[in-house]
C-alpha cells in the first residue's frame, strides 16, 4: 500500500463514521485549484447557513485538512479545505444528496471564488474523483478541460452524477448477482426438502388400508 492510498483510505474512514457508512461507499469529489485564503471556505459555510439554511460544524479525523459536516435535514456530506481546492466527500448513491446537497456547495463555491464572472481570472483545472473498489483499493476517475465559467459548476455535477450513476449501477448488478445466486441455493434447498411422489403415494395406501380396517371392525 502506497501513501496516498494509505492517506485516503484513513480519510475515507473518518468520514464514513460521520456520515454512518462504511468507508468503502464513502466518494472524494475535489475541484482542483489554488485557493489564496482560506476565509474563503469560511464565507462559503456563511453562505450556506444564511441564504441555503443549511447547518455545519468542524468534525475531527484524518482529512488532511479542516473538515466540516454540512447537513439539511437527513442529508449530510462533508466539505474539507485544502490550499489545492474545495473537497467534498458523500455517500455514493445518495441522489438526496447529489441534487441537494452537492449543487448547493458547488453553487456558493463557484459564487466565492468567481467562477461565474467572466472577466475575473481563475485557477480551476479539473475534477477528481476517488473511491475504494470492491477489493479495498483506491479508484481515481480525472476530468480535465473543464474550465471556464460557462462550464461550472454544471460539469462538475454533471461529472459527479456521472461517477455515482456508474457506481449505482455496480452495486445493483452485483446485488442481482447476489440475488440470482440465493435464489439457485434456496431451490435446490427446496427441492431436498420435498417429499418425492413414490414415497407420498406409499405412505397414501398405507393409511388407505388402516382407514379400510377400521371400517370392518365397526
Amino acid at each position: 500500500m502506497d501513501y496516498r492510498e494509505k492517506v485516503f483510505k484513513a480519510k475515507f474512514k473518518s468520514a464514513g463514521q460521520h456520515l454512518g457508512v462504511t468507508p468503502d461507499q464513502v466518494i472524494s469529489l475535489k475541484l482542483r485549484d489554488n485557493v489564496s485564503s482560506y476565509d474563503e471556505y469560511h464565507e462559503m459555510l456563511k453562505f450556506l447557513e444564511h441564504e441555503a439554511g443549511l447547518h455545519w460544524l468542524e468534525v475531527d479525523g484524518n482529512f488532511q485538512g479542516r473538515g466540516y459536516l454540512v447537513d439539511n435535514n437527513d442529508q449530510k456530506i462533508i466539505v474539507v479545505e485544502h490550499e489545492t481546492g474545495l473537497e467534498i466527500l458523500y455517500i455514493a448513491g445518495s441522489i438526496a444528496s447529489l441534487i441537494g446537497l452537492v449543487p448547493l456547495v458547488l453553487q456558493a463555491w463557484g459564487a466565492i471564488r468567481g467562477y461565474l464572472d467572466r472577466h475575473r481570472a481563475h485557477n480551476f483545472r479539473g475534477v477528481e474523483i476517488r473511491r475504494l473498489d470492491s477489493k479495498g483499493k483506491l479508484s481515481e476517475d480525472y476530468s480535465r478541460g473543464l474550465a471556464g465559467p460557462s462550464v461550472f459548476p454544471l460539469s462538475v455535477l454533471n461529472t459527479a452524477l456521472l461517477s455515482a450513476a456508474r457506481i449505482l449501477d455496480a452495486d445493483m448488478h452485483e446485488s442481482r448477482q447476489e440475488i440470482r445466486s440465493l435464489s439457485k441455493r434456496l431451490a435446490a434447498i427446496e427441492k431436498k426438502l420435498k417429499p418425492t411422489k413414490k414415497a407420498t403415494t406409499k405412505k397414501s395406501t398405507k393409511k388407505s388400508r388402516y382407514n379400510k380396517g377400521r371400517e370392518g371392525r365397526c
